[in-house]
């Protein structure tokens, strides 16, 4: 058996001639917001590799970055907000205060706790790398969809989403 990527619709196909009952509208839904996240993720990394970042790191910069000034975060908060586990955060964090993207704070409440805080490069790397996926991403989907079509499509995501996160527990 190949791992080959196949199209949505190749995947669908085959869901139909050999799984028609699970092919469903929900189905279909779920599997087409997957997969398109997998396609921009996909379509990002370049960028995120051309700021000299893995994913990961980038990750932990934006999460930061969007945090009001300074930019900061606990180790745990930040755990809980990107999806790197425990032991990968701690490397990810090393890396990039290597670099000075980041610098570690005492936490005035608690000794213990050393804040994460975005340096002034970071928030510069963090800002010029994001906005270069934007206005890639803004260049490919104008490309395949009205604005409006698109305005309407994220209206309606943005809708189930507040739906589904007021059912399922985090």
């Amino acid at each position: 058996m190949t791992n080959d990527c196949h199209s949505l619709g190749q995947i669908r196909e085959k869901m139909v001639d050999h799984w028609p009952e699970a092919v469903t509208p929900a189905c279909d839904l779920v599997t087409s917001v997957a997969r398109l996240s997998d396609l921009l993720l996909a379509h990002s990394r370049p960028t995120i590799a051309s700021h000299g970042l893995t994913s990961s790191e980038f990750d932990v910069l934006i999460t930061l970055r969007k945090m009001a000034p300074p930019y900061e975060l606990t180790p745990t908060a930040l755990r809980n907000s990107t999806l790197i586990t425990s032991g990968g955060l701690t490397k990810v964090l090393h890396q990039l205060e290597d670099r000075q993207l980041v610098e570690r704070q005492d936490d005035p409440l608690d000794g213990r706790i050393k804040r994460v805080r975005l340096t002034p490069a970071g928030v510069n790397t963090a800002e010029s790398t994001l906005a270069e996926i934007l206005s890639a991403d803004a260049a490919m989907l104008n490309q395949l969809i009205s604005n409006n079509a698109l305005q309407e499509l994220n209206s309606a995501l943005m809708k189930l989403l507040a739906g589904v996160e007021a059912q399922v527990p985090r």
